[in-house]
């Protein structure tokens, strides 16, 4: 149907031999999905695929993010994330994150796709939760079973820190965190389909260890932070024009890596809220 040629042994595929000029089987959507669960994050280096594709691909999946509220969108597809960046519009993904695990329902994947990648540089990482957990001593998962940690918009608040229009950053801060708020994950869980376990830990939204003082908290995650940060579940992908990458945000982090600047880079990114083949699966 499609060959899969696995990146490293604990994360990542490219799979060649998919044609997106007409639409793909719901056999060949079912052989990608598992791709994804097997891979975790799935790349297709010449897809050179149209934005009404790239949305019908999406929504095979399941339900489509709303507009997203801050950042632009393809014109005549609002549902289609635009990220553009350079000199003048840096980027702000450039930091270990597992999307908007803040939200009371975390996204299940994303699809990306490059429209514009400067000569050199823009290459993105990606990280395995479940590689990190599988890579823990018997002692620490067991110390780490019961723990919950608090997840809030973390990073992004250097996006509303500032004053602007008349307005604090301290106002404009406490309403981004109204608005965003809140949530508290186990450490510790288990994918929804497969079943395994992974580590439910990013660095740029946990923000405290429920139980600990700030000192002990602060002290768990950065262990934390370091054991996710070792290459033997990581893997870099160097994009080029029309490639296409989708992941599963349950189990993995990742990092846009800005390095390419003052160059230009524009992307398009559509998420996947649920994952319609959840309860059928496995």
């Amino acid at each position: 149907m499609f060959a899969i040629d696995p990146i490293t042994p604990a994360i990542g595929a490219e799979l060649t031999g998919i044609d997106f000029s007409r639409p793909l089987s719901p056999g060949m959507q079912d052989a990608i999905y598992q791709a994804l669960l097997d891979h975790q994050v799935i790349f297709i280096r010449e897809a050179n695929i149209s934005p009404a594709a790239h949305l019908a691909f999406a929504q095979s999946f399941g339900e489509i993010d709303a507009p997203h509220p801050l950042y632009p969108h393809v014109d005549g597809f609002e549902n289609i994330v635009l990220l553009e960046n350079d000199a003048s519009t840096p980027p702000d993904t450039n930091s270990w994150h597992t999307d908007l695990t803040f939200k009371s329902e975390q996204p299940f994947a994303s699809v990306l796709i490059a429209r514009q990648v400067p000569d050199v540089g823009g290459d993105t990482m990606w990280a395995s939760c479940t590689a990190a957990y599988d890579r823990l001593s018997t002692g620490m998962k067991s110390d780490l079973e019961d723990l919950k940690a608090v997840h809030d918009m973390g990073d992004f608040r250097n996006s509303f820190a500032d004053d602007i229009n008349g307005k604090s950053g301290s106002d404009r801060l406490n309403d981004g965190m109204s608005r965003f708020g809140h949530n508290i994950r186990p450490l510790i869980d288990a994918h929804p389909v497969t079943g395994k376990c992974f580590l439910n830990f990013n660095e740029a939204f946990v923000t405290h260890i429920v139980g600990m003082t700030t000192n002990e908290s602060n002290a768990l995650k950065n262990y934390l932070a370091n054991h996710m940060n070792k290459p033997e579940m990581q893997m870099r992908w160097r994009w080029t024009k029309g490639a296409m990458a989708m992941w599963d945000n349950r189990v993995t982090m990742h990092y846009a890596v800005a390095d390419y600047l003052p160059q230009h880079r524009s992307m398009h990114r559509i998420t996947v809220i649920r994952d319609r083949r959840e309860g059928s699966a496995c």
